[in-house]
């Protein structure tokens, strides 16, 4: 449904252009959801901007159901697109009433056909009490509700998400994330985020691209990205755990390896030593940072009844079965 391919955006600078997206091609099918992760500066928002109208392209094509929407010297204008946009700091209107900011975007459709529309995507979102309320009058929770009420009211053929829940706290990010998701399954919406944050990307995501300066360097599901990751960047991304040289685990070979905190075992015969530099709680076990003896440092979960003192040097068992490497 969603096609960008080869597309390219640079911003002009002095003596030149910098680019911030390079050559980056996705592709998302009809209700599924996609992501695009990775740190900030790496251009994952410009992407969406360039899917929403908002940056034109250097190079390549974004189509939207075979529909070209930008190409170098083409830009369809956002309000042409079918495409609904849920901004990071939500971008309510302050003056307008919840009913009046879902129904902003239905000024065409007759007043009764827009009452209507407006009391049932709140409903969708769980706020059909709160059509008169103001704003100001919502938790951050409810205004994120109110912004995607109002992202939906138009039925877009795509919505873009940027950052949506980098305003809440922990324990609502992972509620309304699930939420999020149902609600955008319950519609069949195809829906492109962004996020920084690997644990809403997983929450929400069908396909996630791990991007790094301008380019996705993996498309792939979750589970995917953790067990089969496409180089060092990936997989030192993703989850728990640390690229090392082949060596420091006493492997042959000059590649590198992915090591999860899982796979150095304690084991009193095993042929690896470490120094014990920290040990924390993670309940129900601990983890402890380790020295190995070429200086690398590493992760390594312990079970709960094991707590060795920093300075005590431990004996481990590696666990090769199915080691990712690299080179």
């Amino acid at each position: 449904m969603l096609e960008a391919q080869d597309i390219g955006v640079s911003y002009p600078v002095a003596g030149g252009a910098r680019t911030v997206v390079d050559g980056l091609s996705l592709r998302l099918a009809r209700g599924e959801i996609g992501c695009l992760l990775g740190r900030s500066g790496c251009g994952k928002t410009t992407v969406l901007r360039a899917v929403a109208g908002f940056e034109p392209l250097q190079a390549g094509e974004v189509r939207l159901d075979g529909r070209v929407l930008s190409s170098p010297g083409r830009t369809l204008p956002p309000e042409q697109r079918g495409v609904g946009m849920m901004f990071q700091d939500y971008a309510l209107f302050p003056h307008l009433d919840v009913a009046g900011n879902v129904g902003f975007g239905l000024s065409r459709m007759p007043r009764r056909e827009r009452r209507t529309r407006v009391a049932e995507v709140l409903e969708l979102v769980g706020l059909p009490d709160r059509a008169d309320a103001w704003p100001h009058e919502l938790s951050g929770g409810q205004q994120q509700r109110v912004a995607l009420a109002r992202a939906l009211a138009p039925s877009p053929a795509l919505l873009l998400l940027d950052e949506p829940f980098s305003n809440l706290d922990i324990d609502t990010r992972e509620h309304l994330a699930a939420e999020l998701r149902a609600i955008l399954r319950r519609t069949g919406t195809t829906a492109l985020l962004v996020t920084h944050d690997q644990a809403e990307a997983f929450a929400m995501a069908d396909a996630i691209g791990v991007m790094e300066q301008g380019r996705i360097l993996q498309w792939a599901d979750a589970a995917t990205l953790y067990a089969a990751p496409a180089d060092p960047f990936v997989a030192g991304f993703i989850g728990r755990g640390r690229v090392l040289p082949a060596a420091s685990l006493g492997l042959a070979g000059s590649g590198q390896v992915l090591l999860r905190p899982d796979r150095l075992v304690p084991d009193r015969q095993g042929s690896l030593r470490a120094e014990v530099l920290a040990v924390s709680f993670r309940g129900p076990g601990r983890v402890a940072v380790l020295r190995l003896g070429d200086g690398a440092l590493v992760e390594v979960d312990l079970p709960a009844d094991m707590a060795p003192a920093p300075g005590a040097v431990l004996a481990l068992r590696l666990r090769d079965e199915g080691l990712v490497r690299f080179g």
